[in-house]
């Protein structure tokens, strides 16, 4: 029997045919017997690499210094390469470790990401997958419910009803249809979804298995498309409300049946478990001049604000696109950006907020009697303001619709102040929920109230007190109605969820008093230091 043609044979080693050799040679890439290894190791002038059989492909020749094997990993160069290549001029100053250490640090990113495939986002996969039996479940029963409630209306109409429960039926069908085509397709899609990502699981598995490096460098994560789950839907199916028979107006008083109400809404996402610095960006602020507040203007770019009379627009580059003089001289207290992009600051010794078009400043605000410290551009367009009495004995949250005074907030229910009083910077921001979160720094609390200005609640710190008191700074919200706490003393950033439940600390990032807080629109966080850096940090999946 011609054993290359047998696809039944098992391997035979490549020199005496002995079935199932258990080494084999990196160099030759053939398969041998222990008894033949020694004959091939003789075999001159190749300088052969054999090892056992799990362990094939782990040897790799060198492409510019064959027959030299490649021993080492350049991290600059991400590629493997031997001690002549180490010793030129290409990798001069470039860091080397050994090519196991390297295989091993590869496989580890595989089972990372294996990992979370299989516990974080398979499982999310499936839970979204079962719920569309439920829904369509839900969509039958309310279409049996409303078809009922059709014909007993439908009976004490007689005749001259037929017509229009025919018709209202068809509408009925009609929406189910639209329904069950939008469940149908996003059933499809996360079949789809749930099928790459089992076919990636084992391909990972099939990776992890095998000590080619050339397989396992070549490997792509698919995570980060994986992590984009699909948006949620809520859905308001059809009801019907029936009138009371007239039959003069019996067309209007039949009732009527609500459009079928398809919403999507994101998803929730997953806090990391390691906040990372993406991005660090040098400003000209420093110890003679604090950086107190930020405003992003886009994920590229982030207005910054602080002990001069200048407002400087930075790009991630940490170059400097843009700086304006505020119109006094004076320096501004606190910047934001509005939903058209313009950019707000408040000047406290002339009592005004400001806005920036163009290049162009226009006093907006004026406050009689009190300094202007916070402010933030509402989703409704509106500003709030917070602001200090002349003698700082009062602070007070003000809603203005362009420069008319809208409502005031300052007393609570009890009729005990909500803020303490004391002059510095108040941070403020609007929540997705529309509460309104005030950084109260001599409280030590984030004083959250409704747009009415009730009190919801205070928050002062974590129940357990891992860390000093909270000394309360800048303040911003996110997609998710969480609301993130600078706290100075303690160089942490708080994150708590929009009923003031603690949720985690930003405390890996090496962070040195941080002041001013923005998100840009994919939940990236800015964090002011106030000796002058600004640090963009990734802290959701």
């Amino acid at each position: 029997m011609d054993h290359r043609y047998c696809a039944q044979d098992v391997l035979r080693c490549r020199l005496c045919k002995t079935p199932a050799p258990l080494m084999y040679c990196d160099i030759c890439h053939i398969h041998i017997c222990k008894g033949c290894v020694g004959e091939h190791l003789s075999n001159q002038p190749l300088q052969h690499t054999v090892v056992p059989f799990n362990e094939r492909g782990s040897t790799i020749i060198c492409p510019k210094h064959s027959p030299k094997l490649c021993e080492l990993y350049c991290e600059q160069c991400d590629n493997p390469i031997c001690v002549l290549c180490a010793s030129s001029e290409e990798h001069q100053c470039h860091k080397f470790v050994d090519l196991t250490n390297a295989l091993e640090r590869h496989k580890q990113i595989l089972q990372q990401d294996l990992h979370e495939l299989e516990n974080v986002i398979y499982p999310k996969y499936q839970e979204i997958a079962s719920s569309f039996p439920i829904k369509m479940t839900d969509l039958n029963d309310n279409s049996k419910k409303l078809t009922e409630a059709f014909d007993k209306h439908g009976k004490q109409l007689h005749m001259e009803i037929d017509t229009i429960i025919a018709n209202l039926k068809f509408d009925l069908e009609e929406m189910d249809l639209k329904y069950i085509t939008f469940l149908n397709e996003q059933e499809n899609e996360i079949t789809r979804k749930v099928s790459e990502i089992t076919q990636t699981v084992a391909d990972l598995k099939k990776l992890l298995n095998t000590n080619d490096f050339s397989q396992v460098s070549a490997y792509k994560s698919m995570n980060a498309e994986f992590r984009k789950l699909p948006p949620q839907t809520s859905v308001s199916l059809p009801s019907f409300t029936p009138q009371t028979i007239n039959r003069e107006q019996i067309h209007q008083q039949f009732g009527f049946m609500s459009e079928l109400v398809i919403k999507t809404e994101e998803p929730e996402r997953l806090l990391i478990n390691e906040p990372k610095v993406i991005s660090v960006i040098e400003t000209e602020f420093g110890e003679s001049k604090k950086l107190h507040s930020v405003a992003c203007l886009s994920q590229e770019e982030v207005w910054a604000c602080g002990q001069d009379n200048m407002i400087r627009l930075y790009n991630l580059k940490g170059e400097l696109v843009k700086a304006i003089h505020t119109k006094s001289r004076n320096n501004p207290e606190n910047v934001t950006v509005t939903r058209n992009g313009d950019l707000l600051y408040t000047d406290a010794d002339k009592r005004s907020v400001n806005i920036v078009k163009h290049l162009h400043i226009q006093k907006i605000i004026k406050c009689w009697g009190w300094r202007p410290f916070g402010v933030t551009s509402t989703s409704s367009g509106d500003l709030l303001v917070a602001m200090d009495s002349d003698d700082y004995k009062h602070t007070r949250i003000v809603r203005y619709s362009g420069s008319i005074l809208l409502n005031c907030i300052e007393i609570a229910d009890n009729g005990q102040p909500l803020f303490s009083s004391g002059r510095y910077i108040r941070y403020i921001n609007e929540n997705k929920n529309h509460d309104i979160c005030v950084s109260d720094w001599y409280a030590g609390a984030v004083v959250v109230v409704n747009p009415t200005g009730k009190l919801r609640f205070n928050y002062t710190g974590p129940p357990s007190k891992t860390k000093g008191s909270l000394y309360p700074y800048g303040i911003t919200t996110d997609s998710q109605s969480r609301i993130l706490i600078a706290d100075d003393k303690n160089n942490c950033i708080h994150i708590i969820d929009q009923d003031g439940w603690f949720l985690r600390f930003i405390d890996n990032c090496d962070l040195h008093s941080p002041w001013g807080l923005c998100v840009d629109t994919n939940d990236n966080l800015f964090v002011a230091e106030k000796e002058g850096q600004i640090k963009k940090i990734q802290y959701y999946m």
